[in-house]
């Protein structure tokens, strides 16, 4: 704790105040779940009584102060026949623009959000400064709220004198735990991680950073999974239409919601209502086990009056419930096919010509039947085939696979169905959902699985099947193809593939500047556009890779300094469009769905957008979103295309 960069902050925030109240607790009554509307204080008169803020418990007594931010939770229990105190709520803001100092002292040490209990040394001074405070706020005057206002610093200047005096502890909240609450209890709201952000006091670099440090999972993801769990339980315990249930759930479009719900719970809404009531009439009880996206994702802990969260470590958000195989179910089919394919003479080529049968998972070629130990991302030492044949391939790399020559067996299509792969060439692969079907993956006969990402005891029960690999799907391409073509025995094939692709690459960029359409030492960006008016700089991934290449555009220095540098999404608003999308040349990444298309519309009518230097010379791109892929043929494709994309 430091007391200056305290008193500093103190100093450069506008403080408004909001609330001056006195309230009378007597034996019977208690205050409970009371939460509190701003930052303010908590200063007791007189009685006794045990308080929580946000669980957290004290013993109060005459002239106890007690602090606690926006949000915090406060509980009051009586020990005495009566408890006398004062409530002085207030609201922080600092000024714009703030400088890069403040909000770094901010981040690490924001004294508005901290949590606090202690009787100061001088305590009848400060009484009569909130018994002033309170009488004068009841007048209700211009130039009474004046006065307690000066009232209010003088209050908060002998309080922190006193309070760094006796070494206080402090408490600073977890943040986490606030963004997790602030979402549950406003989830139908309009959210964006800028809004939530300035609602807790916080920078958006700040909170996003945090929550994806502790959580694994961007704070916009968390909204998302709120809302699906919302609407699956609104789908099973009402007969709400979908239109009805996304309202609820804060999405105006249910078209949108639908396509959500499908991507993240594997099925569609009205499908998912119909199995779960049909399901339910089997259950001990007839109803839906919730699956709450913060029960799954963190085990919340309580010790010593610190809330801590752990992370499991799965890189994907959610396992709705019913969609987790268990290996006595992967065991009897298995036992089902193996005995379906005897009764039933299923064989390979080989024993057709000896007249024996054999169990189908014997029935392999001999090039797959050779084998290697393969040690993958997770430090897991694999026996893998050498040259597999029938692949399973979990993740968004699917693209990579299909320029290694190899169609894999089964994936999840909606990266298929999102993006080009197809206008490539018929992908007939079978859709294994999301999450996972792994009764699916079994009738597929694999002899190698590839997860990209891991959900809960996936890997334990896939590898029950085939031989499982685990690898980063989200690394870029130039190190992920390498991974992947050594994993299914096309090393080289990978390295070739790659050096191409450079070479076009740097040909291509060449040509454009030989054409003059590219000029030395111009500058780009890349600007997303959702159909829920959210914004973001993208700096690396699909678009930006090849706009970023050694020859192609640079990036200014100002959209360097975008922050998180990980990851290839940086949410911005209107207000800071100036300030981020830096370039000479702007590209937009706009989705196909037309009620984003019509809220871009909207966007561009506005005199911020029709300001900025690459809009007014003429320099803005369009490129739709389903060439936003990095995987190789998705690449390969858009090296193509790209030169009649900069000229439209």
């Amino acid at each position: 704790m430091n007391v200056d960069d305290h008193i500093y902050l103190w100093d450069h925030a506008a403080i408004k105040v909001l609330d001056v109240r006195h309230q009378v607790l007597r034996m019977g009554e208690t205050l409970q779940s009371y939460k509190m509307p701003s930052n303010g204080f908590i200063f007791v008169s007189r009685g006794r009584a045990q308080v929580q803020l946000n669980q957290i418990e004290y013993i109060i007594q005459q002239f106890q102060v007690i602090h606690g931010s926006k949000g915090t939770i406060l509980d009051i229990f009586l020990t005495e026949d009566e408890l006398e105190y004062y409530l002085i709520f207030y609201k922080v803001t600092m000024p714009i623009p703030t400088s890069q100092e403040i909000v770094k002292l901010m981040d690490r040490s924001n004294p508005f959000l901290l949590q606090y209990s202690y009787i100061p040394n001088y305590p009848i001074f400060i009484y009569h400064k909130v018994k002033l405070m309170e009488q004068e706020w009841r007048k209700a005057g211009g130039i009474n709220r004046f006065y307690v206002k000066s009232l209010f610093y003088q209050f908060v200047h002998n309080l922190l004198q006193q309070l760094h005096s006796q070494g206080i502890d402090m408490i600073k909240p977890d943040l986490v735990r606030q963004v997790m609450m602030y979402i549950q209890e406003n989830y139908a709201q309009n959210l964006t991680l800028e809004s939530i952000a300035t609602h807790l006091n916080y920078s958006v670099p700040h909170l996003s950073s945090i929550f994806k440090k502790k959580t694994g999972y961007s704070v916009i993801d968390y909204v998302i999974q709120t809302r699906l769990d919302i609407a699956a339980n609104l789908l099973v315990e009402t007969d709400a239409t979908l239109k009805e249930i996304a309202e609820n759930v804060g999405y105006r479009d249910p078209y949108y919601l639908s396509r959500l719900f499908k991507k993240y719970k594997g099925v569609s809404p009205l499908r998912f209502r119909k199995q779960e009531r049909k399901d339910a009439i089997h259950r001990p009880q007839n109803i839906i086990e919730s699956s709450i996206v913060w029960r799954q994702i963190w085990r919340y802990i309580d010790s010593d009056n610190h809330y801590q969260y752990q992370y499991k470590g799965e890189e994907d958000i959610h396992m709705p419930r019913g969609s987790r195989t268990s290996f006595t179910a992967i065991a009897l089919l298995c036992i089902t096919l193996l005995l379906g394919a005897c009764a039933g003479g299923t064989t390979s080529s080989n024993n057709e010509a000896t007249g024996q049968n054999q169990p189908v998972a014997e029935s392999q070629s001999a090039n797959s039947s050779e084998t290697r130990v393969y040690k993958d991302s997770q430090g897991a030492a694999v026996e893998i085939p050498t040259n597999p044949e029938r692949i399973v391939l979990q993740g968004n790399s699917i693209g990579d696979l299909l320029a290694l020559g190899i169609e894999p067996v089964g994936v999840d299509r909606r990266f298929i169905e999102s993006g080009v792969l197809e206008d490539n060439g018929k992908v007939s692969s079978t859709d294994i959902g999301f999450p996972t079907n792994l009764e699916k993956v079994l009738t597929l006969k694999p002899d190698l699985i590839m997860l990209s990402y891991v959900m809960d005891n996936e890997v334990e029960e896939a590898s029950k099947i085939a031989p499982t690999i685990v690898f980063d799907g989200m690394q870029p391409l130039k190190d992920r193809l390498p991974i992947i073509a050594d994993i299914v025995g096309k090393k080289e094939e990978g390295e070739q593939l790659l050096n191409k692709y450079n070479e076009d690459v740097d040909a291509m960029w060449e040509q454009l500047r030989a054409d003059g359409k590219v000029a030395e030492g111009e500058t780009a960006v890349v600007f997303q556009f959702y159909w829920n008016k959210a914004m973001y700089v993208m700096k690396t991934g699909g678009v930006a890779d090849l706009l970023y290449q050694p020859k192609g555009f640079a990036m200014d220095e100002k959209v360097q300094a975008l922050q998180p540098n990980s990851g290839p999404y940086i949410e911005i608003t209107p207000e800071v469009l100036h300030e981020t999308l830096i370039g000479d040349h702007l590209f937009v990444v706009l989705s196909a769905d037309k009620e984003a298309q019509q809220a871009f519309e909207e966007l561009k009518q506005e005199p911020l957008w029709s300001s900025l230097p690459a809009v007014k010379n003429n320099k803005v791109h369009f490129i739709e979103d389903k060439w936003n892929y990095d995987d190789m043929t998705t690449s390969n494709m858009l090296l193509e295309e790209f030169p009649n994309m900069l000229t439209k």
